[in-house]
């Protein structure tokens, strides 16, 4: 009985060994901000797969200036696995949506929790920049 019960744990710790735990990737943007003119970047996800964080740093040269702007970082920490599309909106919310800009993304996210971007763009006709990339990491 003894050697049958070492058998199975050490089956149990082999069987253990193999398996690598994966870290759920995160999808990080680092967006230009200015909320003292009451702009801030709004995410909507068709399915609700991730959960969203966001803070904000003054520029550091403009930080003693009233009014000075930044950047807000959003990151996106996966939940469940599937594929969603993430809209990110700058706009003055309470204006009934008045929009700044508008950038989409399709993600979809594997068992793993492990992230691929499948498509990016942006909805503002005004936006002569490209659409940002995001760190996925």
């Amino acid at each position: 009985m003894k050697k049958l019960l070492m058998a199975i744990v050490a089956i149990l710790l082999l069987s253990a060994c193999g398996k690598e735990e994966l870290t759920p990737q995160t999808v990080t943007f680092t967006l230009d901000s200015n909320p003292t003119t009451g702009y801030s970047w709004q995410v909507e996800q068709s399915e609700e797969l991730f959960e969203v964080k966001s803070s904000f740093a003054a520029d550091e040269k403009d930080k003693q200036v009233t009014g000075a702007g930044g950047e807000e970082t959003i990151t996106l920490v996966p939940l469940k696995a599937g594929k969603t599309e993430v809209t990110l909106t700058y706009a003055r919310p309470w204006e009934g949506g008045e929009q700044a800009d508008q950038l989409v993304y399709t993600f979809e996210i594997d068992k793993n929790l492990q992230v691929t971007m499948s498509n990016a763009y942006s909805l503002s006709a005004e936006s002569l920049i490209p659409t940002p990339e995001p760190v996925i990491k």
